[in-house]
């Protein structure tokens, strides 16, 4: 199970049922009960976001694909001891629901001493993950590049990838025949030499791939790079070529040299249809969370690559933007790539 968590926007959310009555401006016996209803009820809810407010009641709703936990102030409000005192109750609501993954509005994936304080628990039993915008990545490859390629009028079909990578895996696989069709050659840098041979073998009628694992000569000439699991202390060893563009797909993987003078990608933000906008719309999500992380959150039990790409191209995702290490890139930068 999965949770998001929240600050509430509008008093309503903290609501426990879903109060539809509009008040009349024409009071008469026909639809006096009505007014009589909405009265005491609007006034019964209204009291219960008092209660909640005074003594940080998290209030709890469904989405179709986990749980939200709102805070019960507006980001406006927040304040240090309100949140130490909400993150003892989140704790517990928790690990009632068995959450495993966690969702964080972007103003508290910010804050340190939040962080701090849900990761100094001894509450929880088992690991919680929280999302990043980093488990989309391996399914952008192909976007990220086209990306930048448009903007300087290119394709992928002309274009050679470079994949570094340390284990062997089967979504790896899955990720590589995926790639194989889009690029004009596909050269895999891995210590797992047997592996990924038998896999080229494979695909070798329908595509060009070379696997290897020369430090010296690999990536020398590698324009475009794509860092699957390679820590960054191991990709030293190897000669790179000084205007690489490298993709990120973990966390702790940078490659850093003085004499690089190339880009480096980590994370990639998405724009997706206005169905699946709505969605989220509906459950005040959209303005306290990126769009790229709330879709991320809907792939987390998904485990086939190919399944998750067809569901892509029905949510028509596209990459919006381009992250690196200190931030956005600007256009220029992508156009002066290669």
């Amino acid at each position: 199970m999965q949770g998001y968590i929240k600050f509430k926007e509008v008093d309503e959310e903290l609501y426990e049922i879903n109060f539809n009555f509009k008040k009349s401006n024409n009071i008469d016996m026909k639809n006096f009960i009505t007014y009589i209803m909405y009265f005491f009820v609007r006034t019964y809810l209204r009291l219960v976001v008092k209660i909640k407010k005074s003594f940080h009641i998290i209030t709890v709703k469904e989405i179709y694909c986990g749980l939200i936990f709102i805070l019960p102030f507006s980001k406006q409000e927040n304040k240090e001891k309100k949140l130490k005192k909400c993150i003892f109750k989140i704790k517990k609501l928790m690990k009632k629901y068995e959450i495993s993954i966690l969702i964080l509005s972007e103003e508290l994936r910010k804050d340190t001493n939040f962080l701090s304080y849900f990761q100094n628990n001894r509450i929880l039993q088992k690991e919680v993950h929280i999302l990043n915008e980093k488990k989309i990545m391996p399914y952008l490859i192909k976007e990220i590049i086209e990306y930048i390629l448009q903007k300087q009028g290119k394709t992928t079909k002309l274009e050679d990838l470079y994949l570094l990578i340390k284990q062997e895996r089967s979504e790896y696989r899955e990720n590589i025949a995926f790639l194989s069709q889009h690029f004009k050659t596909i050269n895999i840098v891995t210590p797992c030499l047997k592996n990924y041979q038998r896999l080229a073998n494979q695909l070798g009628e329908d595509a060009i791939i070379t696997v290897t694992n020369n430090k010296r000569k690999s990536l020398r000439k590698a324009k475009w790079i794509v860092n699957f699991d390679m820590p960054g202390d191991e990709m030293k060893k190897y000669t790179v070529y000084q205007k690489a563009t490298i993709i990120y797909l973990k966390e702790n993987r940078v490659y850093q040299e003085n004499a690089f003078e190339g880009i480096h990608i980590c994370r990639a933000g998405i724009d997706v249809s206005q169905e699946i906008k709505d969605i989220f719309k509906k459950q005040y999500l959209l303005n306290q969370f990126s769009i790229t992380i709330l879709y991320e959150s809907t792939l987390v039990n998904k485990q086939n690559f190919l399944s998750i790409r067809k569901q892509m191209k029905k949510d028509q995702i596209k990459v919006a933007k381009l992250y690196g290490i200190r931030g956005a890139l600007e256009e220029k930068e992508l156009k002066n790539v290669g």
